[in-house]
């Protein structure tokens, strides 16, 4: 009967998912960040596990070119993660830009009791319904690294955004081995199409699939392109998880 009654108590306790350690391994890289070929910034990603098991990664780019200093350039972007079946969900999100006279900000909260995202945009204040596995676009790079490490063969994401979860698709564009300042790395690349825009990501399983070089490349005009890049200069390895 004690049993019986224990059996019974879970039963009617509410389904609850058991959180896992990250699967990317804690890492601090740094690039080189160039606009069409020439540098501009120098931008650091940081991944590092928090005391409560949560997850933050950190990007911080500033500028180092002639008139990326005069105009001040200076991005700070964050996400603070949690693992559910070797996936990243977000809990919070902030992006702050200052360049020249155009300052910017963003804060996400994503209540999983509530099942609700609260996105605070300049004087956009909007609150949405979560779905499981949601990520904010800045994580995106942690949710694609990590089905790598998974052996996925699917790259669909339900992303935050500033009024709206939207899906986002990416699909494998190949292996290679690349070039960067920090070395030569063995690589895989993801990439998103759109209309008018491509963002290429290359990962290096070896340094537990951090990005290698990422990539943006918008289309202007039928003539005229403006593409951003990342290129790794250097990491601090951490030990990868098994």
């Amino acid at each position: 009967m004690k049993n019986f009654r224990a059996l019974l108590l879970l039963a009617l306790l509410p389904c609850t998912v058991a959180f896992a350690n990250s699967p990317i391994a804690a890492f601090k890289a740094e690039y080189v960040a160039l606009r069409n070929n020439k540098e501009v910034a120098r931008t650091t990603i940081q991944l590092s596990e928090n005391p409560d098991s949560t997850w933050t990664l950190r990007t911080s780019t500033v500028g180092t070119s002639a008139l990326a200093k005069m105009a001040g350039l200076d991005v700070a972007e964050e996400s603070v993660v949690r693992w559910v079946d070797g996936r990243p969900e977000t809990l919070s999100y902030d992006f702050r830009q200052d360049i020249a006279f155009k300052n910017r900000a963003r804060h996400g909260e994503f209540d999983w009791d509530a099942r609700q995202v609260h996105m605070v945009d300049g004087k956009s204040d909007v609150r949405y319904g979560l779905v499981p596995y949601t990520i904010d676009r800045h994580a995106l790079t942690l949710a694609l690294a990590s089905d790598l490490s998974r052996n996925s063969d699917r790259f669909e994401y339900k992303v935050a955004h500033k009024s709206a979860i939207e899906d986002v698709n990416y699909t494998e564009c190949g292996q290679s081995s690349m070039s960067v300042p920090a070395g030569t790395f063995t690589t895989r690349c993801l990439e998103r199409v759109r209309e008018n825009r491509t963002s290429k990501s290359w990962f290096d399983q070896a340094n537990g699939w951090i990005p290698v070089q990422i990539e943006h490349v918008e289309s202007k005009d039928k003539n005229k392109a403006e593409v951003i890049t990342l290129k790794l200069a250097s990491i601090e390895r951490r030990q990868v998880p098994g």
